[in-house]
C-alpha cells in the first residue's frame, strides 16, 4: 500500500494531515508530492516529517514542488537524510511483492507563469529539456519494472484539474506531459498543485491519475500497488 499527499504548505494544511495519520500506519511507502513547505521555509519540512514519524517509520519518497525553491534543495535534503528525494530521477523499489519503478519530478508547465517568465531565465527551454528527460525515464521504467508510478508536482492536463479555472490549466500542468504518460506504460500518476480540484481521481488511457493535494482531498491518499491502472476496475 502506497500512501501519498502533497501541498501541506506547512503549517497551513497540517490539520488535514493530522486527522488522517492513522492511514499511514500500514503503509509500505509514503510519497510526498511537493509543496510540503510554504514559500521555501525549510523548517516547515522538519515539522511535517516529525509529525509523520509519530506513526510511520518506513520509507519516504519526496519530490520538490514550486514552494521548495531550487536554492534550498540541499537544506531540505539535510533535514532528514532518510527521505529519498527524486529530482527528475528514477528508483526501483519492491512494494507488495512487485518491482516498482518510481519516477519523481517537479514536472512542467505548457505556459510558464508570469513570475517564472520574469525571474527564471530560459524557463521554457528548461521545461522542454525536462520533458525530454522524463520521456526517456518513462520508457526506461516500463522496460525495467513490473509497475510504473510517476510522481510529479505539476499536473498532467486532464480531468483532475476540473474545478480549477480552465484558462490557467496550461500554467498548472502540461498537455505534453499527458501525451508522454499515455504513450508509455505508466500504471499510476500521483500529482499535487491543484488545490481546487473537484475530481481527484481519473483515468488517462490505461493510467490511473490521483491528485493528492491535501486542500483538494482533505486527507492522505491510499493507492494499492497490487491493483493499478485498469486492474483496479476488474
Amino acid at each position: 500500500m502506497i500512501v501519498a499527499f502533497s501541498d501541506v504548505h506547512g503549517p497551513r494544511y497540517m490539520g488535514y494531515l493530522k486527522t488522517s495519520l492513522n492511514s499511514l500506519k500500514d503503509a509500505e511507502l509514503l510519497v510526498l508530492a511537493g509543496d510540503i513547505v510554504d514559500k521555501g521555509e525549510t523548517g516547515h519540512f522538519k515539522m511535517v516529517i516529525d509529525t509523520i514519524r509519530e506513526v510511520y517509520n518506513g520509507s519516504v519518497i519526496a519530490i520538490f514542488g514550486n514552494e521548495e525553491y531550487d536554492e534550498r534543495k540541499e537544506q531540505l535534503k539535510n533535514i532528514d537524510r532518510s527521505v529519498m528525494w527524486l529530482d527528475d530521477e528514477m528508483v526501483i523499489l519492491k512494494v507488495s511483492g512487485y518491482d516498482v519503478a518510481f519516477i519523481g519530478s517537479r514536472g512542467a508547465l505548457d505556459r510558464p507563469t508570469r513570475w517564472q517568465e520574469r525571474n527564471i531565465p530560459g524557463i521554457r527551454d528548461h521545461y522542454a529539456k525536462r520533458l525530454e528527460k522524463l520521456g526517456e525515464l518513462l520508457k526506461s521504467a516500463s522496460e525495467s519494472a513490473e509497475k510504473v508510478v510517476f510522481v510529479t508536482h505539476y499536473a498532467p492536463i486532464g480531468p483532475t484539474l476540473e474545478g480549477e479555472n480552465p484558462k490557467i490549466w496550461n500554467q498548472m500542468g502540461s498537455r505534453l506531459l499527458t501525451r508522454l504518460i499515455i504513450k508509455n506504460r505508466v500504471d499510476v500518476v500521483l500529482h499535487g498543485h491543484a488545490h481546487n480540484s473537484i475530481k481527484v481521481q481519473a483515468q488517462l488511457g490505461a493510467t490511473r491519475v490521483y491528485n493528492v493535494a491535501l486542500p483538494a482531498v482533505r486527507a492522505v491518499t491510499r493507492v494499492s500497488i497490487a491493483r493499478l491502472g485498469l486492474d483496479a476496475f476488474l
